[in-house]
C-alpha cells in the first residue's frame, strides 16, 4: 500500500499557496466545508469480510445484489457474496486500487493497477447464468511512470467512460476506454494535467462532474472531470492542523448518489462529502484498525453497509453505518434549460496552432468563386499572425504579423483586386489594422496596416454596401470606431468616420450587408445593435441581455442566411454553448430588429472520428455558401481546450445541417 505518506510542513504549505491561488477557478465546490460528527460520538463495530488470510488488499467496489469485488496484491481480483461470505477469485494476478461503473445491470467496467507490469488494466465484467466472466479490454501506461491510483468517470454528455490516472509524477492522465454510444471498448488518449504530489485515492462525482483526488498528509483536492476545461485544483477539505481532517487519507470511492467517501487511518475515521451541500459527515469505528479505503452500498433509507480495507489486519471489514442516500433535487429552471441543450458533433478541425496557451481566436471563411473546393478557412493566432487553413483543416500558410485578434472579409465587386477580396484583422501589437488579400493562386498576401487612436485594439468585423467597404473595430474600455476602406491604385487606406460606445468591453460583431445592420456583443451584459451606415448616429440599442440562455462572456457572433431567415449564432462562452437567434423585423421602414431564441447547442466529442468537443469559445464565423461535403454551409469556432490527444488550440468545422437540429 502506498497510502501512508510523510510528506513535510514545507509541502503542506506550498500545497495551501497553491490552492488559494487557484480557488477562484472551480465553481462546482466551496472551501468552507464544515464537518458534521456523530451525534453523542457513536463509536460504530465491524465484522471480518471476505477471505482474511494474507490479502494485501486496498480498495472494494459494489456490483450488485450482494455482491462485492475485493482487489488484491497477493490473490487478484476477488468476488464476495456479502450475505454468505462465500469468494472466490475471479481473476489472479497482484492488483491495487479498484474502480468499477455499471454498462448494464449484469455487465460492469473494472479497472485496477496491475503491479506486476506497473499499468493499468481495464476489465469488463459479466455476470452470467453460469457465474462471472471477466475480459481484458485494454491498459493504460503512463509515460515512465508508476500508477497511483485510477478511478472511472461515466460521462453522460459525450456517452462515453474515461479513466483518470494520477501518477508518481504528480500528473493526471485522462483516457477514454469505453464508447457507450457504441458499447465498444477504446483507448483514446484525451489529456494530461497537475495533480498532486502522491495521489492515495481519486474518485469522480457525477452528481457535479467533479474528480476528487486524496494527497495523505494535506487534504482532498477537486478538479473539474469535464474534458472541455481547465484543471484547476481546489481543496474541499484539509488535514490539521489546516483543516479538521485526521491525517493519513485513504483511497477514494463515490456512492451511487454522489456522495465522496474517504478514510483517515488515524482514529479510525470514514468521511462522506456531499458535492450539494458541501457538507461533511465523519463516523468513528471501534477497534484497533488502520482504515485505508471504504465503499458503501446503500441498503435501506436510513443505512448503508461499508466494505473497508483494514491494513492493521491486512483484510476486509464490514460495518453498517447510520446514512440516508441524497434524493436528487427538484428540476431548477436552470437545470431544464441545460438539459434542452442540443449535442452535436464537428466535421473536422484545422491543425494546432503553434504553441500552448491562449493563441487561436477567431476564424473566417473565403469561398472561392471558381472552385469551392479551394475554399480557405482563415485563423488568427494571438501570439504570431495569421493562419491560413484548407477546408480540410490542413495548414496552408502562415503569416506572422503580429499579435491579431479578430479577423473578418470581404469579397465583392467593388474590391479592386484579382480576386475581389479584402481581409483585415486587429493587430493588437500595432493597435492597428492589418489589412490581406486573396490571390489569384489561392495564397493569401499581406497589404498594409491601417493605425488607428485606440489604446487597446481587441474586436473587429467588416461591412459592405454602396457607400463602400467598412471596418468595424473596439477597444476594451467599450469604444467603437468605423473606418472607411479606400483604394488609390495599389495603395489602400482607412478614414475614421463614426464613433459610439458600449457600456463596458466588447468584442464579436457582425453586419448585415444588405440591411445595413450591425450587431455588437458587450461581452458581460448581452447583445446591441446599430445601425451599420456611418450615419446611423451613435446610439446603440439593447437587443438581448444575458440571462439562462446567453451566459456571459458574450463572444463571437455571426449571421447565418439561409432562404428566408436569418439566424444571428452566438457564442455563450460562460457555459461552454451556443445559442441562435432568429433575427426578427426584416420589414422595410423597421428601424431596429429583434432577436428570438431558437435553440442552443454544444459541440461534444466524435470518438469515432477522433474530434473532440469545443469549449470557451473565443470567435466563430458562419456560411450557406454551398461547400463539398458541406450543401448548407459551415460553422466555424474556436476550441478552447483541444483534446483528443491534448493539442495547442484550433477551429472546429461544423457542418450547418448538425447546427439545424438545435433550431426549435
Amino acid at each position: 500500500m502506498k497510502f501512508k505518506l510523510k510528506t513535510s510542513l514545507s509541502l503542506i504549505v506550498s500545497s495551501l499557496v497553491l490552492s488559494t491561488l487557484s480557488a477562484c477557478s472551480n465553481s462546482n465546490v466551496a472551501t468552507n466545508t464544515a464537518v458534521k460528527n456523530t451525534p453523542d460520538k457513536v463509536v460504530i463495530n465491524s465484522t471480518k469480510f471476505g477471505p482474511t488470510d494474507n490479502m494485501q488488499g486496498s480498495q472494494a467496489a459494489w456490483l450488485n445484489n450482494n455482491n462485492w469485488l475485493l482487489a488484491s496484491e497477493s490473490k487478484g481480483l476477488v468476488l464476495v457474496e456479502s450475505e454468505t461470505q462465500q469468494s472466490r477469485i475471479i481473476k489472479k494476478g497482484n492488483f491495487e486500487a479498484l474502480a468499477v461503473t455499471k454498462l448494464t445491470a449484469h455487465s460492469f467496467l473494472v479497472a485496477t493497477i496491475d503491479n506486476n507490469q506497473d499499468n493499468v488494466v481495464i476489465f469488463k465484467l459479466e455476470h452470467t447464468q453460469s457465474g462471472w466472466n471477466t475480459i481484458e479490454l485494454t491498459r493504460i501506461n503512463p509515460p515512465q511512470a508508476q500508477p497511483d491510483t485510477v478511478c472511472l468517470f461515466a460521462n453522460k454528455a459525450s456517452e462515453s467512460i474515461s479513466a483518470f490516472v494520477p501518477d508518481v509524477r504528480g500528473l493526471i492522465t485522462e483516457t477514454i476506454i469505453f464508447d457507450t454510444a457504441n458499447n465498444k471498448a477504446v483507448n483514446v488518449n484525451v489529456r494530461e494535467f497537475s495533480g498532486v504530489s502522491e495521489a492515495s485515492g481519486c474518485a469522480v462525482s457525477t452528481t457535479t462532474n467533479t474528480l476528487y483526488v486524496s494527497e495523505s498528509e494535506v487534504g482532498i483536492w477537486a478538479i473539474n472531470a469535464n474534458a472541455e476545461s481547465q484543471a484547476d485544483k481546489k481543496p474541499i477539505a484539509l488535514v490539521a492542523p489546516f483543516g479538521k481532517l485526521h491525517s493519513e487519507l485513504g483511497a477514494i470511492s463515490a456512492s451511487q448518489d454522489g456522495i465522496i467517501w474517504f478514510t483517515s487511518t488515524k482514529n479510525n475515521t470514514v468521511y462522506a462529502y456531499d458535492p450539494i451541500s458541501k457538507m461533511l459527515n465523519n463516523w468513528m469505528l471501534n477497534g484497533d484498525l488502520s482504515l485505508e479505503s471504504v465503499a458503501v452500498n446503500y441498503t435501506s433509507n436510513n443505512a448503508a453497509t461499508a466494505v473497508l480495507y483494514n491494513d492493521e489486519t491486512g483484510a476486509y471489514i464490514k460495518s453498517t453505518l447510520p446514512v440516508t442516500p441524497i434524493k436528487k433535487p427538484l428540476k431548477t429552471n436552470t437545470q431544464s434549460i441545460t438539459q434542452s441543450i442540443t449535442q452535436i458533433k464537428a466535421s473536422a478541425q484545422t491543425a494546432p496552432v503553434q504553441a500552448f496557451g491562449d493563441a487561436a481566436d477567431d476564424p473566417a471563411i473565403w469561398v472561392n468563386p471558381k472552385d469551392a473546393a479551394n475554399s480557405l478557412i482563415l485563423g488568427t493566432d494571438k501570439r504570431r499572425g495569421l493562419m491560413v487553413y484548407s477546408l480540410n483543416g490542413k495548414l496552408e500558410q502562415s503569416l506572422e504579423v503580429g499579435r491579431l485578434n479578430n479577423v473578418d472579409l470581404r469579397q465583392n465587386s467593388t474590391i479592386k483586386n484579382s480576386t475581389n477580396t479584402l481581409i483585415t484583422a486587429s493587430n493588437r501589437t500595432l493597435n492597428g489594422i492589418s489589412l490581406f488579400t486573396v490571390q489569384a493562386n489561392n495564397s493569401v498576401k499581406y497589404i498594409a496596416d491601417i493605425p488607428t487612436n485606440l489604446d487597446e485594439i481587441y474586436g473587429l468585423c467588416m461591412y459592405s454596401s454602396n457607400t463602400g467597404n467598412y471596418v468595424f473595430v473596439n477597444d476594451k474600455s467599450g469604444l467603437y470606431q468605423q473606418y472607411k476602406i479606400s483604394e488609390d491604385n495599389e495603395k489602400i487606406t482607412g478614414k475614421l468616420v463614426r464613433e459610439f460606445n458600449l457600456p463596458s468591453q466588447p468584442e464579436g460583431c457582425s453586419a448585415d450587408d444588405e440591411l445595413g445592420q450591425l450587431f455588437v456583443g458587450e461581452e458581460d451584459a448581452g447583445i446591441w445593435f446599430i445601425g451599420a451606415e456611418p450615419t446611423a448616429g451613435s446610439t446603440p440599442v439593447m437587443l438581448q441581455g444575458i440571462n439562462e440562455q446567453l451566459v456571459d462572456d458574450v463572444e463571437g457572433m455571426e449571421i447565418y442566411h439561409s432562404d428566408k431567415t436569418r439566424y444571428l449564432v452566438v457564442s455563450s462562452q460562460g457555459d461552454n454553448s451556443y445559442v441562435l437567434y432568429k433575427i426578427n423585423n426584416d420589414t422595410a421602414g423597421i428601424k431596429t430588429p429583434s432577436l428570438e431564441f431558437t435553440g442552443k447547442f454544444n459541440v461534444i466529442s466524435d470518438l469515432v472520428n477522433g474530434i473532440d468537443g469545443s469549449s470557451e469559445t473565443d470567435g466563430l464565423t458562419v456560411t450557406s455558401k454551398s461547400l463539398p461535403g458541406y450543401p448548407e454551409g459551415i460553422l466555424v469556432v474556436q476550441d478552447g481546450y483541444n483534446r483528443m490527444p491534448q493539442q495547442p488550440q484550433n477551429f472546429k468545422i461544423i457542418d450547418w445541417r448538425e447546427v439545424k437540429k438545435a433550431i426549435k
